[in-house]
């Protein structure tokens, strides 16, 4: 009898033991295999390995990113631009470059995850600083807009913000893909007060929201820069025009 109660104490544990790695093996594999996941996490999915603050502001310039559709009268086509959805005066508002606005407002919408939000005004369109801001007729409710003027930068974080090798992000829709998000440099400076950015921008990029890492708004994309080589004209798409935000006249969505 006492054998018996040995051999079924030790058959006991061994079956447990089994369970148990059977469990973890189990685990180990669902974890780690893509079925389980019904889609990828998309704007949410900010990797870890930064610090709290960095990974902030990309929250705060995915989560602002918007893509702008521009039709002209002569109806040939739309042009693709990125924008920043803000809110002033508890308003809703979009800004972008100037250059891709083709027409009237009502050509212009603004699109986020195949939802469309039309424009209601033209608020200001400056085509020698190359912005454009323009009105919703509603809120985004699937975005998270940044506020004016509590997001830009303020006292010395306007120097530190423009100063050589300070790093940025912006997000945008380069050949109406995204939202892409990218990091860079401030490298130098264009004359008019403009600023080079070691980063990488493609068609589609202008009116991107350029962000501090401290998550301030300090810019947008307005062009890549051209080269002149013995072969031609060649773009270089890594070395990127920004608009700098303190260009932008404010007092037209803050009175």
């Amino acid at each position: 009898m006492i054998r018996f109660l040995k051999w079924v104490k030790i058959f006991f544990w061994w079956g447990t033991f089994t369970i148990l790695i059977a469990s973890l093996v189990f685990v180990s594999v669902l974890n780690n295999n893509l079925t389980n996941v019904p889609r990828l996490p998309y704007t949410h999915n900010i990797s870890d390995d930064y610090p709290t603050d960095y990974r902030k502001a990309v929250e705060k310039s995915r989560y602002s990113a918007v893509l702008v559709k521009s039709g002209d009268l002569t109806l040939r086509g739309f042009s693709s631009l990125s924008g920043t959805y803000f809110i002033a005066n508890d308003e809703p508002y979009v800004i972008t470059a100037a250059h891709g606005i083709g027409g009237p407002c009502f050509l212009t919408t603004i699109i986020y995850e195949d939802e469309y939000y039309s424009c209601d005004e033209y608020v200001d369109i400056n085509i020698y600083d190359d912005y454009a801001i323009i009105k919703l007729t509603r809120r985004i409710p699937n975005r998270e807009p940044i506020h004016i003027p509590e997001d830009l930068p303020r006292g010395s974080q306007w120097k530190a913000s423009y100063s050589i090798l300070n790093k940025i992000i912006y997000t945008g829709y380069p050949n109406s893909i995204g939202p892409l998000t990218l990091k860079g440099d401030v490298v130098g400076y264009a004359e008019a007060d403009y600023l080079y950015v070691f980063s990488y921008a493609y068609g589609g990029s202008s009116g991107s929201g350029v962000f501090a890492t401290n998550g301030k708004y300090i810019g947008l994309v307005t062009a890549v820069d051209i080269g002149y080589t013995d072969s031609g004209v060649e773009v270089l798409e890594n070395i990127v025009l920004v608009t700098p935000i303190f260009k932008v006249d404010w007092s037209v969505v803050l009175d």
